[in-house]
């Protein structure tokens, strides 16, 4: 994910409480498939930058097997919920998903004859967000969570950048659709087209990690954030915090 900072987020967030509600979906249930073997592991590259105004850390992946995987991409699930909190006590929520795709390349086999895939070098997985400072003074308290599945698959069609990055329509069962505003991912929207398939997927054996970050206008304090592991297989390494003061 390489998300951009988002300078009109005032502008942004009052579209998108307004926003008229979608009719009700079909639920499509996850198939359960088998997977070979294997872990994604998540660290961060450097510590997170957490602010009044936003956060912003990246992360590098490995994937490692005692076999040779034959996939292609580590596909990544978003499901990101904003919640505002009012100063006459009311909260408004929005909701976003994201289906992407990292491209893997096999790095090396180990003396123990494990695997080794790493993305595309140059490419890393960004998790930014700002503008908190230009929300409505009534907006008191504004909480973001997102909740990321990683797995290994196959991507065919998908319209990738150089370093190896794209958006996909769906995952392989259709039960997580991209559902994103034009502003999100900004840059690769503006220059390449959401396409492609998700094919043998080792979403079985894939995992989860959530990144939360609350703030409270008032009172002085610093925001919570927080990255940790969300449940199913592989390591997360999370980031430490560096926090920056704002005007």
């Amino acid at each position: 994910m390489k998300f951009r900072p988002l300078p009109l987020l005032r502008i942004v967030a009052l579209t998108l409480l307004f926003a008229a509600c979608s009719s009700p979906q079909q639920v499509v249930e996850r198939e359960e498939r088998e997977s070979p073997p294997y872990e994604v592991i998540v660290r961060s590259l450097g510590p997170a930058v957490v602010s009044k105004d936003g956060f912003d850390t990246r992360f590098e992946f490995e994937v490692i097997s005692p076999i040779d995987l034959r996939r292609n991409s580590l596909v990544q699930e978003l499901r990101q919920v904003i919640t505002f909190e009012y100063d006459n006590g009311t909260t408004r929520q929005r909701e976003l998903t994201l289906v992407e795709a990292f491209r893997l390349r096999l790095a090396y086999v180990d003396g123990s004859q494990r695997y080794h895939y790493w993305i595309l070098p140059g490419q890393s997985d960004r998790h930014s967000m700002r503008g908190m400072n230009e929300l409505p003074e009534e907006v008191v308290a504004v909480h973001i969570q997102r909740n990321v599945f990683a797995y290994v698959a196959d991507v065919s069609g998908a319209d990738f950048t150089d370093a190896g990055f794209a958006h996909l329509p769906r995952n392989q069962d259709g039960n997580v659709v991209s559902r994103i505003p034009e502003r999100f991912n900004e840059e690769y929207q503006r220059k390449h087209d959401t396409r492609g398939m998700v094919l043998n997927s080792g979403d079985s054996l894939g995992m989860n990690y959530r990144i939360s970050y609350r703030l409270v206008r008032t009172g002085g304090l610093n925001p919570q954030f927080v990255v940790d592991h969300g449940g199913g297989f592989g390591m997360l390494e999370a980031p430490p915090v560096v926090w920056v003061p704002t005007r």
